[in-house]
């Protein structure tokens, strides 16, 4: 039975995006016109100090979890965010129950006394005018003379404080904060400042939140009906060690081929340009992901779209992607297996191709880019409304392990036709210098000691 070698390699998997049902429930709300301004209020006895009644209403959310819906879609650019307030945080305990305590700068004491402070000029002695009161007379408590004139015998150095501990006078107290959770004193200067934002529906996105709330979740059922596990925003690593997010990277693995679809969604109000199609098809190039697929509204211009049409990107526009999504084609696939998938004959290969969808030709004769006519052991198309799927399968039998010759022979071919979904049937194997050119060229390997006769 042949079985398949290690695969040349995956999109990377990810968890599902939490909150995304609610997020869709918060934008249609917004889309309606019955949530258009998100203003905090401060609550003191919530973690964060404030909270945001008309989102935990409508969602049944709070604290934290509201900002993390919220600011995704300020990133997004649904959202327009704006500074309410500032609050201060313990930064031991992260409560926002904080007393403010004045204390001298000197000591720290907070056993302070504030008043108008005066200064004997014969004696230079300063202290508050408490001090010196002394039967309805200004006497200096240090050299015991009278004080009458002021500016002759004092002078008054203003409002000030005075610390009873150490006897420091200072203009301003350092402040420090008392958390009335925990009890701990912190300085002004290492005390948590937290921003409170207000948000406001931004209407120069709406067209894009339309697409959003409707067409983009019928696009991901659609996806899903054809047995594609589909995830949005999704982060991958291409071959150049750089990060590429995809709008929507719909992913499955037939048993035979494990097809990898980049969607990338540009909605904007006039027709999208060349720049922008570049940088979706260098995404989806440096990720190793040949199936392109683009959604645009309103459309591209005549250079982006002859640009698509040369890096074989199917392009969809309103009208194509509802043709798309009402396609009577959109019918499961039949479940790939679970374990390994092998198969004991040419003519066994062929009826599990077929039930995957395929329409599957045996010694296809093709035409190539350079006008070589190729054969094809099988040629295995589908089409499942998204993209038209072509695997090209190469059958090789000898009595010794398939060298590099015959692999590299029919890697050309493939490449000529235009074909990157690539299988060999190795039969009893392939040699170690031809598994490493398949794994380079991303060759799905079979290798068998003996295939049965077709029956």
């Amino acid at each position: 039975m042949a079985e398949a070698s290690k695969p040349a390699g995956n999109a990377p998997q990810a968890a599902e995006t939490k909150g995304e049902e609610k997020t869709a429930k918060l934008v249609a709300e917004m889309l309606a016109g019955r949530v258009v301004d998100i203003k905090p209020e401060l609550d003191f006895s919530s973690e964060l100090g404030f909270s945001y009644p008309v989102v935990e209403e409508l969602l049944g959310v709070k604290g934290q979890d509201v900002v993390s819906i919220l600011e995704p879609l300020v990133d997004k650019g649904a959202l327009v965010r704006e500074f309410f307030d500032r609050i201060l945080r313990c930064p031991q305990c992260r409560s926002v129950s904080l007393r403010p305590s004045n204390c001298c700068p000197k000591c720290g004491s907070r056993n302070l006394a504030r008043g108008r402070v005066f200064e004997h000029l014969s004696c230079h002695f300063i202290g508050l005018e408490d001090e010196f009161v002394n039967n309805g007379r200004y006497i200096c408590p240090k050299c015991g003379l009278e004080l009458r004139i002021s500016g002759g015998d004092y002078q008054s150095l203003g409002l000030m404080s005075k610390c009873r501990d150490c006897y420091e006078i200072f203009g301003q107290p350092e402040i420090q904060w008392r958390c009335l959770k925990c009890s701990a004193l912190t300085p002004q200067d290492s005390i948590n400042e937290v921003n409170i934002y207000s948000y406001r529906f931004n209407e120069t996105r709406r067209e894009w939140l339309e697409f959003e709330v409707k067409p983009k979740s019928q696009l991901i059922e659609f996806l899903k009906r054809l047995g594609y596990e589909v995830r949005e925003d999704a982060v991958v690593k291409g071959r150049s060690g750089a990060e590429h997010r995809i709008d929507i990277l719909a992913t499955k693995d037939d048993g035979i081929v494990v097809h990898d679809i980049a969607i990338g969604i540009k909605v904007a109000g006039g027709e999208i340009g060349l720049g922008e199609v570049c940088d979706f098809d260098d995404k989806a190039y440096d990720s190793g992901i040949h199936d392109k697929v683009l959604v645009v509204l309103p459309g591209l211009r005549n250079e982006a779209e002859k640009f698509a049409s040369q890096q074989r990107i199917k392009v969809l526009e309103a009208r194509g992607l509802e043709a798309v999504l009402a396609s009577s084609d959109a019918k499961p696939s039949a479940k790939a297996p679970r374990e390994p998938f092998g198969f004991k004959s040419k003519s066994h290969l062929i009826e599990y191709l077929k039930r995957q969808g395929y329409q599957v030709k045996e010694n296809a004769k093709v035409d190539g880019r350079s006008g070589a006519t190729h054969k094809i052991d099988i040629l295995a198309t589908k089409d499942d409304g998204i993209v038209v799927h072509d695997v090209a399968i190469g059958v090789e039998v000898g009595q010794e392990p398939i060298g590099l010759d015959k692999l590299f022979a029919f890697d050309n071919k493939a490449y000529d036709i235009g074909i990157m979904d690539k299988v060999f049937v190795a039969v009893p194997a392939l040699a170690k210098e031809a598994n490493q050119f398949a794994q380079r060229q991303r060759i799905k390997v079979f290798e068998a000691r003996e295939l049965e006769p077709s029956s």
